[in-house]
């Protein structure tokens, strides 16, 4: 239960973090859904150079689209061995690629958002092996 209720709390920071950027969560609203958080990247930029800015200059890894969603969303994972930083620094990369490849993004929001709801949950998860 406890492994459920930490996947939980951080797919809520991560889908809060997204949606500060003002972008729009891809997938169905589920709450249950707590693997991972994909997000649509906006139409005006390279959306297939994001996860490779992500990687190779800020050294987080995030999965792209695959097939017809290839540079049109991204993916920010939190089920497994990942906490609360681990997703704060997620979208504070993702914030810094979207500025690099040319998107309006408030730096600083989705890290904000996110933390707020560790602090609502009363912790931060902490990664459990």
């Amino acid at each position: 239960d406890r492994v459920y209720e930490r996947h939980a709390i951080l797919a809520r920071a991560a889908r809060a973090g997204i949606e500060a950027m003002g972008l729009e969560r891809f997938g169905p609203e589920n709450d249950g859904a707590n693997v991972l958080t994909a997000a649509r990247l906006p139409d005006s930029i390279d959306g297939a150079a994001v996860p490779k800015l992500m990687r190779d200059r800020y050294g987080v890894t995030a999965a792209g689209g695959q097939a017809r969603l290839k540079g049109k969303i991204v993916r920010i994972a939190h089920c497994g061995y990942y906490g609360a930083y681990d997703i704060v620094i997620a979208l504070s990369a993702l914030e810094s690629a979207l500025r690099d490849a040319g998107a309006e993004v408030e730096p600083g929001g989705a890290a904000g958002a996110a933390q707020r709801v560790f602090a609502e949950a009363g912790r931060a998860p902490e990664p459990v092996a």
